[in-house]
């Protein structure tokens, strides 16, 4: 019986660390996950490709951008919304720290998302897609597994179902691929 309790102490200690993370490295299907400022991202590596799911703060669009140099500027940014059920996703470079376009407006750039789906509830929105981790695209940064890289996330207000309302949050941070 002792043992029992030890061993189920350790397991809880172990479930309360890995819980209080804020990057988390303990989900069994290799995701990992980080808050940060009312966003939460899940990411793992599948073959040659980044799984992504971002939950973000409104049910206007959400949006990640990869590897950028400064907030939105140099980022491959995947923006968001849902629309009824109407999900949709496109992929855009930071033009700078504040602005963003499509990459088929850029000349040679391209759409790289695939698997693309979503939902709202709560007064947030979630996006789900697949990129590819170095998709050859001169408007997407090539990303590699075990590296870190500069993160923004952007969000709209409440309601703004489309590609070009402002942004009401825009925060940056660092995850490791």
């Amino acid at each position: 019986m002792k043992k029992y309790c030890m061993i189920s102490a350790v397991l809880v200690s172990l479930l309360m660390l890995s819980t209080a993370c804020e990057e988390g490295p303990f989900d069994p299907d290799g995701w990992n996950t980080k808050s940060h400022d009312g966003f939460m991202l899940k990411w793992r590596v599948q073959d040659s490709n980044l799984e992504v799911e971002l939950t973000g703060p409104s049910t206007g669009w959400v949006a990640v951008g990869f590897a950028g140099s400064y907030l939105m500027h140099d980022s491959n940014i995947i923006i968001g919304y849902v629309s009824g059920s109407s999900v949709n996703i496109r992929d855009d470079f930071g033009v700078d720290s504040n602005t963003h376009v499509s990459d088929t407006d850029l000349q040679g750039g391209e759409q790289n998302v695939s698997g693309k789906s979503g939902s709202e509830a709560s007064g947030t929105t979630t996006i789900f897609f697949t990129i590819p981790l170095n998709s050859g695209d001169l408007y997407d940064n090539a990303l590699s597994e075990g590296q870190s890289y500069n993160i923004v996330f952007a969000c709209s207000a409440a309601g703004a179902d489309n590609f070009t309302s402002d942004y009401t949050i825009i925060t940056n941070t660092s995850i490791t691929i």
